[in-house]
């Protein structure tokens, strides 16, 4: 479990709680401080995990993206995914996501069914739905045991929309290895990241929700030297920018994949 953490001591306490309170105890946690002031106590997280918790930081401030990607670089676990540092684990989440995966191993990716909660989440549970609602709709899952399996029609769903839930992967090494980590060039990369897994690989998500996700008024990242109005600005331009870096992304494997055809007609 990867968390990248900034300037949040409070919220990600309850994050690593919320871990220690998992039905499935075979975990292990990487904590990634980006640039927070003062620096995470090592010694506060390993009150609540003990020797399950390694922390790395990083002393200037780098971004999500980059928090996260070194999070997952750190990871030793042949599954690995990620928890923000103001959210939580439903407690049986582990045990949720080791069943799945060892169930079905023809899994690559499972994406984590989300349930906003906090002071202005009644809004955000409204748009979550519909947004669930209409991948749903036009991709047309499996359902079974309380898990959607996914065809190659989620790819075109979520070129629409790309719920919150289809930004909580967890997913096994060999994916995370096949479709890199997220985008650091844009903010907020999540998205990009979940179109370019449907096309790779093989996509389910859970039906209920097993993360947590708390709405606050500050969910929107901790590039230094930026201010929360200029983050919520960029979201629009980061959008634009995941697009072009997916797009360019599938046109270096086409290119690849003519190469390889012309060398097997050769």
């Amino acid at each position: 479990i990867a968390i990248p953490a900034h300037n949040r001591p409070a919220f990600l306490l309850e994050a690593v709680q919320s871990i220690a309170d998992q039905t499935y105890p075979n975990f292990e946690v990487i904590v990634v401080d980006d640039g927070s002031v003062p620096p995470i106590s090592r010694s506060a997280l390993e009150d609540v995990l003990g020797q399950r918790v390694t922390l790395y930081r990083h002393e200037v401030a780098q971004g999500v993206p980059k928090a996260k990607n070194a999070g997952i670089n750190a990871a030793h676990g042949e599954v690995i995914l990620l928890l923000d540092d103001d959210d939580l684990l439903m407690p049986d989440a582990l045990e949720c996501i080791h069943s799945v995966f060892s169930n079905h191993p023809g899994i690559d990716c499972l994406f984590l069914g989300v349930r906003p909660f906090g002071p202005y989440a009644e809004g955000t549970v409204k748009s979550r739905n519909a947004a669930l609602s209409a991948v749903i709709e036009n991709s047309r899952p499996v359902e079974r045991e309380g898990i959607y399996f996914f065809s190659d029609s989620l790819f075109g769903a979520l070129l629409n929309t790309v719920p919150i839930d289809f930004q909580r992967p967890a997913a096994r090494r060999s994916m995370w290895n096949i479709v890199g980590g997220f985008d650091e060039s844009c903010l907020f990369s999540e998205s990009a990241w979940a179109i370019h897994a449907s096309c790779v690989g093989t996509i389910a998500l859970t039906r209920k929700p097993i993360t947590q996700w708390r709405i606050h008024g500050d969910n929107f990242g901790w590039p230094s030297g930026i201010e929360l109005d200029q983050i919520r600005r960029r979201q629009f331009d980061n959008g634009i920018c995941a697009g072009k870096e997916l797009l360019k992304t599938f046109k270096n494997e086409e290119r690849a994949w003519r190469i390889r055809a012309r060398m097997i007609k050769g």
